[in-house]
């Protein structure tokens, strides 16, 4: 008997601290965590410099933010884009990719409602981020777009669509890594 007894607890501490070695780092993705929400100030501290030179929401997209010389002097563009430039795209197709990151951010205005922008955020190149996708996506939205910005976030949306010129959508799998944030001004 006791040495089933032994046997049952070393098998319990060696499964705890198999589970509890090799748990995700949770460090990592508090930092990343840290730099989404420093660069969902950074774009709406962009927009807000756009409206208040006088600027439209009407038009507001990446590539007009740099032509107006709004986005960072280390944020570039050349034409035609290369893979290595942080504003790659057209208009409303333009998207940004901060210096020193892989997520992607893409900005347009809110058709039919002057008051208010969309970001479509795409975390899907960043592995630490993926690694946790439903609760950065639900983390991001609930705290960074609509507790920071005020916003609205839509977590179904997944790409940018040319012809109605808005974002499209409906991902059912809520850790794909692509979400919407709609920001009022």
């Amino acid at each position: 008997m006791p040495y089933l007894v032994s046997s049952i607890i070393a098998v319990v501490s060696a499964m705890i601290i198999l589970f509890t070695r090799y748990e995700a780092d949770d460090s990592t993705i508090t930092a990343e965590l840290e730099r989404m929400k420093s660069m969902f100030i950074a774009v709406d501290g962009f927009v807000n410099t756009y409206i208040e030179s006088g600027g439209s929401l009407e038009n507001v997209n990446f590539e007009e933010l740099y032509d107006n010389g709004i986005l960072l002097g280390n944020i570039k563009r050349t034409s035609p884009a290369e893979a290595s430039d942080n504003v790659l795209g057209d208009e409303e197709a333009s998207k940004l990719t901060f210096p020193g990151s892989t997520v992607s951010w893409q900005l347009i205005p809110n058709i039919g409602d002057n008051s208010s922008y969309k970001v479509l955020i795409d975390m899907t190149k960043n592995s630490s981020l993926m690694s946790k996708a439903i609760f950065v996506e639900s983390f991001s939205g609930r705290e960074y777009c609509e507790k920071m910005l005020f916003g609205t976030s839509e977590l179904d949306r997944t790409s940018y669509d040319t012809g109605t010129k808005n974002f499209i959508g409906t991902s059912t799998n809520k850790s794909d890594g692509l979400f919407v944030c709609i920001v009022y001004k």
